[in-house]
């Protein structure tokens, strides 16, 4: 079996288009994966940018944060095409396959704009978009965290650094496939889930207010 670890960026769809916000509020503009073999060591990846087909440009907020510009988008493949070739390279791997993605959006994501386009797919690529694994979840069960986490704070109770830019598709999803790495193998999750402790457990003052203050002394002592 090979696992592949999804993830996407997304720009806003102007307020203009108010019925097709209501099917999907966002657009890919870029998509990156990698493949990891059964020992979850990486052997193959895929990035692309995606040009949008409602706004004309990226807008502010999103640029700042990915860093891609609507120059970089501007002879990218629209989404269509660009998910084609997201699945085809995803057949190539000639082997049963696992898709993850951190949290659930990425995949509502493709279903929401697949639906809002009216793109047709044929039954291979139905069955590879059928079962996608949320891994922000399974980390946060694993290691017992009451409520979800960003990647990069996932990255760092793991006790790593973040490698690559943040929110840039591919860096994205090797960061998620280090930590699916780690949680899939028992004593590195347990050596990850003791560090995890230590983080989140707050460290007991150095002193006590009896240890501080000789409350004795603030009362006078009669015979």
């Amino acid at each position: 079996m090979k696992h592949i670890v999804v993830d996407l960026e997304m720009n806003h769809l102007a307020r203009i288009f108010k019925e097709e916000r209501l099917i999907c509020s966002m657009e890919v503009i870029e998509i990156g994966a990698v493949v990891l073999d059964e020992a979850y060591s990486e052997i193959g990846s895929f990035k692309t940018f995606v040009k949008p087909q409602y706004n004309d440009e990226i807008n502010k907020t999103c640029a700042r944060v990915t860093g891609i510009t609507t120059d970089m988008v501007a002879n990218a493949p629209v989404f269509e095409d660009a998910l084609h070739m997201f699945l085809s390279w995803a057949h190539s791997m000639d082997d049963e396959i696992q898709f993850y993605q951190w949290s659930e959006n990425d995949y509502a994501q493709i279903m929401n704009e697949i639906c809002l386009k009216d793109i047709q797919l044929n039954e291979a690529d139905r069955m590879l978009l059928s079962d996608w694994s949320d891994f922000q979840k399974e980390y946060g069960e694993k290691l017992s965290l009451h409520r979800a986490v960003s990647l990069k704070n996932a990255v760092m109770y793991a006790g790593m650094d973040f490698e690559g830019q943040e929110h840039d598709a591919l860096w994205d999803a090797r960061n998620t496939a280090s930590l699916l790495r780690i949680i899939r193998d028992p004593k590195l999750c347990k050596e990850t889930l003791d560090h995890v402790i230590k983080i989140l457990t707050p460290e007991p003052l150095c002193a006590s207010l009896g240890d501080l203050f000789n409350f004795n002394e603030l009362f006078e002592v009669t015979a």
